[in-house]
């Protein structure tokens, strides 16, 4: 009986959501959110100041391939952002990323879009810069978007 304890346990846990998370934006000013990836299509957001929600909005997030949630300070302004990514829907070599950083005014994520590509891939952090990969004519390039 034990064993079917676990293996429904592990079955519930894989199919309704690994990644969602309960994200300490930022603890000073006792701001934290919940984010929750519904059926790998919908992303539910929601902003608690305090303990009570000050903002819950819904992102359509479809992807064919399998959505992943990092959270990271990608802004680099004291409060936590987060992303959602999924690999290429081609060889799956690259992760293909889309970025919401958190505005302490509006007191919701807002999405930021590249300055070179039409989407994130790869992305990283190097001091305040985010590193954008893009190709040009099948070459790959790196391309900086700042804060």
């Amino acid at each position: 009986m034990k064993y079917a304890f676990f293996f429904f346990f592990i079955f519930t846990k894989i199919a309704f959501g690994c990644d969602n998370n309960i994200l300490d934006i930022n603890s000073e000013k006792n701001i934290s959110a919940k984010v929750f990836l519904k059926d790998n299509d919908s992303l539910e957001v929601s902003v608690l100041e305090a303990g009570k929600q000050v903002n819950l909005e819904n992102v359509d997030v479809s992807s064919e391939k399998k959505n992943h949630i990092t959270f990271e300070d990608y802004n680099r302004d004291g409060y936590k952002d987060f992303s959602v990514w999924h690999l290429d829907e081609g060889m799956g070599t690259y992760k293909i990323y889309r970025l919401f950083v958190f505005s302490p005014a509006d007191k919701k994520f807002k999405e930021i879009k590249p300055t070179c590509g039409d989407d994130f891939v790869n992305v990283r952090i190097e001091g305040h810069d985010l590193i954008n990969m893009i190709y040009d004519d099948n070459t790959p390039r790196s391309c900086t978007t700042p804060p």
